[in-house]
């Protein structure tokens, strides 16, 4: 019931930062466009045939915001043609006509092992074929609207590859002013909390300052300045993160004091990330320079007097060294944005035209990843199969109760089945509220309005425009929007447009039960997908924790490798942390022990945490000589990763305490530092606990 209520409360959630005006524009106006011609040609059909392509792909470039690849878009426009014309070539024969449902629906269900983006197509595939395919007719007539289909979609992707021109930069302060809102947000957080959604924002903000998207501009520097600062920060508040959790063990003395410099930070950069989205407004960062540079003054006394455990003494070293990098880059980015021009407006999203993806290699992966997914425990084989089931079911009931709508159930379906149960309740939900909605809105517009041609063209406009602005701040909003404007689009050729949108609310309510019953009656065990994913962490790990422990004992390292084996370990932590939350949304029946994998979640992010540590350490000349003591309990944390990444741990040969404690010798005689110690402590101690559970 928790989850329902979550569901319904999310449904009504709207996120205001995130409406995007000029996106939403620029996507609605080849919508409009294709609509308004097909009326002038007086030819109703064309003019919603056409507008229909064109908004399936424009809800496909809003799920691959901010960049969709150009071949992803062209494949989405010829997959709709394509799925017209046979489903019209099949429409007279019913038995055919099913029968290809059955391909359809299970190679839309298997492209989610592919991504979200190619799930959107392979659903759309399946709503052009039960939808817009329905009519028989003959050859001729299946290629004439297959084609209207696929020229609606072409001009939609034609005009956002058009309007593709240089922009000013309002939209990138948008995204970098976010970027460093969340970042200040993350600063003083409590320590359990994840810093992958700061990373997300700081890579969206990258992304739109890429040369592609800017087309060789170079008055970005300052931007693109600001957002490496933002990066190495994060980095350092992750470290802070680990190193305040130890201290809440040792001595909390000193936390509201390091607390006090976080937010002293965090404000600077709060301060700093309005003045990126308005230049020119003042603010008080340097107060807040002043602010944080006195709190380590202070911090550094009370070191200094002693009385301190020798470990707090070499964890608070650990914490001044990040505060005052910290000190550093907020004093840096105060800098660049003084510094930055503050002429600019806002710009869209562009479409990413670079042609990847095609080569014979990549063929080859994809289709060994989908060949490896055609077994009985993998999530994806199960929603394919879910939905052939679901859409047929979907298909034949609309006939039983001889529904004058019924092929909406199947469109209903194909658009809110989902792999996972949480996913499947929240969308399912927020489309029913949504249709709910979007329903009455268009019956009540039509049956007051009695719009003409022209009027209907112009509601249009502004539904499209409205319903693609709010995208990204609210999906039941959106899909309540997009529902009036199909409404209010078919109103050209239907005359009982209130039966209409009672029609569609009953076939939306009829599809949503029949795809949680069939999700229900064979539920994907999440056990699987979280093991792969904690798998792949630990794996990730494995590979960050060598590299940086060949750093500390002295070893050359590429510090471009350490920093993508930092990345990797953190998007591999995002992804087991986003398992583990959809699995506890699963029925009860089929998840596995939420207190163990919450556990293994603690033990990888205290391994990153730690890791991080001894890496900014090594970059200050915290390093010490290796020796075979060393050799040998790098190895051994490595091996006990790795044997943590595999499919079926196995007893570990070497154990990652024996080796630390045989080892601590070397440290003492060598005079390493003794941030090293600790920080192996805590690796060391974070591994025997992941090793623990998952041997429980």
């Amino acid at each position: 019931m928790g989850s329902t209520r979550r569901a319904f409360s999310s449904a009504f959630d709207v996120n205001w930062r995130s409406l995007a005006p000029v996106t939403g524009l620029i996507t609605a106006i080849p919508v409009v466009v294709v609509f308004g011609v097909g009326l002038v040609l007086h030819n109703p059909r064309a003019a919603i045939t056409m507008a229909v392509g064109a908004n399936l792909v424009a809800i496909v470039s809003l799920v691959g915001a901010p960049k969709l690849p150009l071949r992803l878009a062209l494949l989405d426009a010829v997959a709709l043609g394509m799925s017209v014309m046979f489903g019209t070539i099949t429409g007279g024969h019913p038995w055919l006509h099913t029968a290809l449902l059955v391909p359809w629906c299970f190679a839309a269900g298997m492209s989610v092992i592919f991504g979200q983006t190619q799930a959107v197509l392979g659903s759309q595939a399946i709503v052009a074929y039960v939808v817009l395919g329905r009519f028989s007719g003959s050859a001729l007539t299946a290629v004439h609207l297959g084609l209207l289909v696929t020229l609606g979609a072409v001009v939609e992707v034609g005009a956002l590859l058009v309007l593709r021109l240089p922009p000013t930069l309002r939209y990138q302060r948008a995204m970098v002013s976010t970027a460093l809102s969340n970042l200040a947000q993350y600063a003083a957080a409590p320590t359990e909390t994840s810093a992958f959604g700061v990373l997300v924002s700081i890579d969206a903000a990258q992304q739109v300052l890429s040369p592609l998207s800017l087309l060789g501009r170079s008055d970005d520097r300052d931007l693109r300045a600001i957002v490496d600062q933002a990066r190495r920060a994060r980095l350092d508040f992750t470290t802070l993160a680990g190193l305040r959790a130890r201290l809440a063990e040792l001595d909390t003395t000193v936390l509201d004091e390091v607390h006090d410099a976080l937010v002293a930070v965090a404000d600077g950069v709060t301060q700093l990330s309005l003045t990126v989205r308005r230049p020119g407004q003042s603010n008080s960062w340097r107060d807040n320079s002043t602010q944080l540079q006195r709190v380590i003054d202070n911090l550094e006394s009370r070191l200094a007097v002693g009385g301190f455990d020798v470990d707090v003494q070499t964890l608070m070293a650990q914490v001044l060294a990040h505060l005052d990098a910290l000190g550093g880059q907020l004093r840096s980015i105060g800098h660049l944005v003084e510094r930055d021009s503050s002429d600019a407006s806002h710009g869209a999203w562009r479409l990413d035209v670079r042609w990847g993806g095609l080569s014979a290699a990549r063929w080859r992966d994809n289709f060994n990843l989908f060949r490896d997914n055609l077994r009985r425990d993998s999530s994806a084989f199960r929603h394919a199969i879910r939905l052939v089931v679901a859409v047929l079911l979907a298909t034949a009931l609309a006939h039983w109760l001889n529904l004058p709508r019924g092929y909406w159930v199947a469109f209903a379906v194909a658009v809110m089945l989902k792999p996972d149960y949480s996913t499947l309740l929240r969308r399912g939900v927020g489309r029913v509220v949504g249709t709910a909605l979007g329903a009455s809105l268009a019956a009540v517009a039509v049956s007051e309005l009695h719009p003409s041609y022209a009027l209907t063209t112009v509601l249009i406009g502004v539904l499209a425009t409205v319903a693609y602005t709010t995208w990204p701040a609210s999906f039941s909003v959106a899909i309540g929007l997009v529902t009036a404007l199909v409404l209010i689009m078919l109103s050209v050729s239907t005359t009982n447009s209130v039966g209409t949108a009672l029609d569609r609310l009953l076939d939306v309510v009829l599809g949503a039960v029949i795809s949680a019953a069939t999700y229900l009656a064979w539920p994907s065990s999440p056990a699987q997908d979280v093991r792969n994913a904690e798998s792949a962490l630990f794996s990730a790990l494995a590979r960050y924790v060598d590299e940086v422990l060949k750093f500390s004992f002295g070893d050359e390292v590429d510090s471009k490798s350490v920093a993508g084996r930092s990345r990797t370990a953190h998007f591999r932590y995002a992804t087991a942390e986003a398992a583990v939350g959809r699995s506890l949304e699963e029925p009860s029946a089929t998840r596995s022990n939420p207190q163990v994998e919450r556990g293994l979640l603690s033990s990888g992010l205290r391994i990153l945490r730690a890791t991080h540590a001894l890496r900014f350490e090594a970059e200050r000349d915290a390093t010490t000589s290796t020796t075979p003591a060393l050799e040998d309990l790098r190895r051994a944390l490595v091996a006990a990763l790795d044997n943590l990444g595999e499919a079926e741990p196995a007893p570990v040969v070497t154990s990652p305490r024996g080796a630390f404690r045989f080892a601590s010798a070397d440290l003492s005689l060598h005079d390493a530092p003794a941030s090293i110690a600790l920080n192996l402590d805590e690796l060391v101690n974070a591994i025997n606990t992941a090793s623990h559970l998952i041997a429980s």
